[in-house]
């Protein structure tokens, strides 16, 4: 939390006093020999490993404690159904680590944002043009910065996963939750002047008219229902609000239903429809 070049910075107990004594004596430990311990007990003692035998290291109280600091906590889980991606919902926890089945998760740090300046619903509804200030484009005022942490469903076994949390402020470990990302609706957009993301500039002098393209996918075992929009023209707005814009082809949606949806893929590439010039393909 210090910012880089941390060898450089000098720190550590500086005027250390013990008081509280009956007789009012003050002892002054600031001149003392003092050491750093590296790391964490648990880390050494791999408490967060299931094949670590306890050996009383881990204790059931009557009940679980919150909002404590510097506290180890431990869970059996099962994995929830289906093949969604898995997110470890740390809403409730402060600042630390976790572990699934000896996996590390990663570090977790329910950092909120600050609340400056007018909050706007959705990124897509501001203009970055122009000078920047702080106040401008602000999303998520007040929110984390990142709640949900990723768990690749491959960490899991059939049954008995162990859930290892490390919280250093203070959390609600009885809040925690797996939860499912199940994506309904996906959309794009594309200009006939977006780089190919395919490949690099060597790629592209090599092949200077290969264009941008579009490929919408639904995951495994699931297909696409239905197209909500579809312009080929100058569209406006953003993912999931699109709007049609002062040029556009009345036959992009019709084009684009006749796509092969189900081999749930669509594409674009280089497509003429009728006499409009490309310009901007929006999903």
């Amino acid at each position: 939390s210090v910012g880089p070049f941390f060898e450089w910075r000098r720190g550590g107990p500086i005027n250390v006093k013990l008081a509280g004594f009956r007789n009012g004596t003050v002892i002054d430990l600031s001149t003392s020999a003092w050491k750093y311990q590296i790391g964490l007990e648990g880390e050494h003692l791999g408490i967060y490993k299931p094949e670590t035998p306890n050996n009383g290291t881990w204790k059931l109280p009557p009940q679980v404690p919150k909002m404590k600091p510097l506290t180890w906590y431990k869970a059996t889980v099962e994995e929830p159904s289906g093949n969604d991606p898995i997110g470890l919902d740390m809403i409730s926890m402060g600042k630390g680590s976790a572990w699934l089945n000896g996996q590390q998760i990663g570090r977790y740090w329910l950092k909120r944002s600050n609340r400056v300046g007018t909050c706007v619903g959705h990124v897509g509804e501001c203009d970055y043009r122009g000078q920047y200030y702080r106040e401008k484009c602000t999303t998520g005022c007040g929110e984390p910065a990142q709640r949900w942490y990723h768990i690749p469903r491959s960490w899991f076994k059939p049954c008995g996963n162990t859930l290892v949390v490390f919280e250093e402020q203070g959390g609600d470990p009885t809040r925690l939750k797996l939860s499912k990302r199940r994506i309904s609706t996906v959309c794009a957009s594309v200009a006939e002047d977006y780089p190919n993301l395919q490949g690099n500039a060597t790629v592209h002098l090599k092949c200077p008219k290969r264009k941008a393209m579009v490929h919408l996918r639904c995951p495994e075992n699931r297909s696409m229902d239905n197209i909500l929009f579809a312009s080929f023209g100058t569209p406006t707005g953003y993912c999931g609000s699109f709007n049609v814009g002062d040029y556009h082809d009345v036959n992009s949606l019709s084009v684009v239903e006749k796509v092969k949806v189900s081999l749930n893929l669509i594409g674009f590439g280089r497509v003429e429809l009728g006499n409009v010039s490309l310009s901007i393909m929006s999903l």
